[in-house]
């Protein structure tokens, strides 16, 4: 009797042990997502902080980057990710780019084994991109008629003390009690193709800026301020750079015409100067 149950004490074990080590997995290691651009898409800039994994195209989770993964699988297996944004700059408003290309790469998986991944993505190649990257001294944005100050472009040859992205130049206002005000437009009637629309900006400062639009509506021309781009300045010191993405597909489907942009920005009061710069500023939406 005593060996009998030994035995099945033994096979309870190894059943066990069996059990255990089929749920061992092996990790996928993301730091984070890098962007290619071709000719006429602007900078390779990005702020993914998230991506939807997927296993041989089955979804394993949503997860926030950098990430560490654990998955259930060994041997040749299909990684897959879609990249997702904080929509309007909000942490609880994350959504999949819908200009972003889903990327895929086959992985060896080994059990309690790490394999380190760098998603590479592209812009979706039905991408209708307009972008002002100042690289040109001649600005797509013209001055408004309130504005007492102009969009000043910075280089780093002129500027080399300024922090810039990816060693371009960027242009920015400089604010003072002379000049308290800055605005600048867009004069290009945009047109509306139905589908998603987003404004990338990037930008760095040390106060609040205004994202706005304007345009017609019944014979009548309107201005709205749609988002507050907070300054970027830190405690110590430092003005790094941050990336936005506007979600403009509501105003881009509704029922109004000659859609334009504008940026403004104002002195907070009792401030003696500020300053805010922009670079990529583009507006992706789908080509029909």
């Amino acid at each position: 009797m005593l060996k009998r149950y030994s035995v099945i004490l033994t096979l309870t074990f190894f059943l066990a042990a069996c059990a255990k080590s089929d749920n061992v997995p092996a990790f996928v290691e993301i730091e984070g997502a890098s962007l290619v651009t071709s000719t006429g898409q602007g900078g390779a800039t990005i702020k993914a902080t998230d991506a939807w994994v997927t296993l041989d195209e089955q979804l394993i989770g949503v997860w926030e980057l950098p990430a560490r993964i654990p998955v259930l699988g060994e041997g040749a297996r299909t990684l897959g990710m879609e990249l997702a944004v904080k929509r309007n700059g909000a942490f609880d408003d994350r959504v999949r780019y819908p200009f972003y290309k889903p990327w895929q790469q086959t992985v060896d998986l080994r059990r309690e084994g790490t394999v380190e991944v760098n998603p590479q993505t592209s812009y979706v190649d039905d991408a209708n991109i307009w972008f002002e990257g100042f690289e040109d001294p001649f600005s797509l944005f013209a001055n408004s008629a309130s504005s007492d100050t102009q969009l000043i472009r910075f280089t780093p040859a002129t500027h080399p003390e300024l922090l810039f992205l990816e060693n371009g130049p960027c242009a920015g206002f400089r604010l003072d009690s002379d000049h308290p005000y800055a605005r600048v437009h867009t004069d290009v009637d945009f047109e509306s193709f139905g589908g998603p629309c987003f404004l990338e900006i990037d930008h760095r400062g040390d106060l609040q800026v205004v994202v706005g639009v304007q345009y017609f509506a019944d014979g009548l021309e309107r201005t709205e301020p749609y988002i507050y781009l907070p300054a970027t300045h830190r405690s110590d010191g430092t003005m790094p750079w941050s990336k936005v993405y506007v979600d403009l597909s509501g105003f881009f489907n509704s029922p109004v015409s000659e859609r334009d942009l504008f940026i403004e920005a104002l002195l907070p009061s009792g401030n003696a100067s500020a300053q805010v710069y922009f670079d990529n500023i583009k507006l992706l939406r789908i080509q029909p």
